[in-house]
């Protein structure tokens, strides 16, 4: 590749959570893109004792990776962490700017899992001189900043070259939030991994009725709590009807105590993490993600590419892509009460799931792109090609 042609996109992941989630996906992958383009790709995450697969895929490709340190991830025991948590995240900072420093990238893409995330890498970012574009992934009524952090996201988001939002409604929600109308945001979709043109059968056998429930097990994101105690009420208990749990998470435990608590043993079972997400549909009519928060959830996505129905709240994106009563039931907001209802209209239709999973999978392939990554790609490579940093 042409050097003057060539761009140096560095990425910038906030997700301190886990070593890997849902918000890595689009950054990721578009990092994959870039590089086999012979483009210049570095990163900057979290340190975690088992580095992601993810991401040693990515080195084998030719990126450079930086892992900060974190106190609630290095720190152990907890005992330490009051002391010690100061002196690490200075360390980190400074660490963090002289690596940005030392980059000298064309454009800066972070990665912001949601708006309650800690905006210090931003800040950092917006202070080294170069440009920077924002990828928000979440938000929450909850979420509502007070006047200073108001302040500081009209400041950081108003500087960025672009702020892409996963969802309309959470462009729309922080705008909102914040009182003003951004002149610089832009919707980008999130990859799936199934094909584009999945299509597992129909599963053979229509009862009992089984149910997927994908996501990580974090009932304060994906509301499994909720689903769990809407399935210890009658009727749904004498109904025959099966959840399955896919995925796994820092509340696995308690959530299998709660499911036990509730005598659901036997109605449910937890799966754990599943690479293969169209064999998960081979087996199963529908999704149901009863979702506190989201952007657009990718599980979503990739049920509808497979033909199934969902059943979803009312949160974030879900509306966007989620047509109630034709491709899926959406509840009108993320309580019991409200995910009873939605599942009580599922439940009445249920001999016209397969229809509705037929038309949701050709409602989703006409709002979602073949190659989310490789669209965002292309996108940060013009935000880089606008100027170069004066640094």
């Amino acid at each position: 590749m042409n050097r003057d042609t060539q761009r140096k996109i560095v990425f910038v992941s906030t997700m301190n959570m886990a070593s890997w989630g849902g918000s890595e996906v689009l950054w990721s992958d578009a990092a994959s893109r870039l590089l086999k383009s012979g483009q210049a790709v570095s990163a900057s995450v979290c340190r975690w004792r088992e580095r992601a697969p993810q991401l040693s895929r990515l080195i084998q490709e030719g990126m450079h990776l930086n892992e900060r340190w974190f106190p609630t991830v290095q720190i152990r025991p907890r005992l330490f962490r009051g002391i010690l948590t100061p002196v690490i995240r200075r360390a980190s900072r400074a660490a963090f700017t002289r690596w940005i420093s030392g980059q000298r990238p064309d454009v800066i893409c972070i990665s912001h899992g949601s708006v309650a995330e800690d905006l210090s890498l931003i800040k950092e970012c917006s202070r080294s001189g170069y440009p920077y574009v924002v990828l928000v992934h979440a938000n929450a009524d909850w979420m509502w900043p007070n006047d200073l952090r108001g302040q500081e996201f009209v400041d950081l988001y108003g500087n960025a070259r672009r702020v892409y939002f996963v969802s309309e409604g959470n462009r729309v929600l922080l705008e909102t939030q914040l009182g003003i109308e951004f002149t610089n945001a832009e919707v980008v979709r999130n990859p799936f991994n199934v094909r584009r043109d999945a299509a597992p059968p129909w599963p053979a056998a229509p009862d009992p009725v089984r149910l997927a429930c994908v996501g990580r097990l974090e009932p304060m994101a994906k509301g499994q709590d909720l689903l769990l105690r809407v399935l210890a009420r009658e009727p749904w208990r004498s109904r025959s009807l099966t959840v399955s749990f896919f995925g796994k998470g820092e509340s696995e435990e308690g959530l299998r105590r709660l499911a036990s608590r509730l005598k659901l043993d036997g109605r449910v079972q937890f799966c754990g993490h599943i690479n293969d997400i169209e064999s998960v549909w081979a087996t199963h009519h529908a999704l149901v993600l009863p979702s506190r928060f989201e952007g657009i959830p990718i599980t979503t996505v990739e049920a509808m590419h497979c033909g199934r129905p969902v059943i979803v709240t009312d949160v974030a994106g879900n509306s966007e892509i989620v047509q109630d009563g034709v491709t899926g039931f959406i509840a009108e907001a993320a309580t019991e009460r409200h995910l009873d209802a939605a599942l009580e209209r599922a439940w009445e239709q249920r001999h016209n799931w397969e229809t509705m999973g037929k038309a949701a999978a050709k409602a989703i392939r006409e709002l979602v792109p073949a190659d989310p990554a490789a669209d965002f790609a292309q996108k940060l490579m013009a935000a880089a090609s606008e100027g170069h940093s004066t640094r």
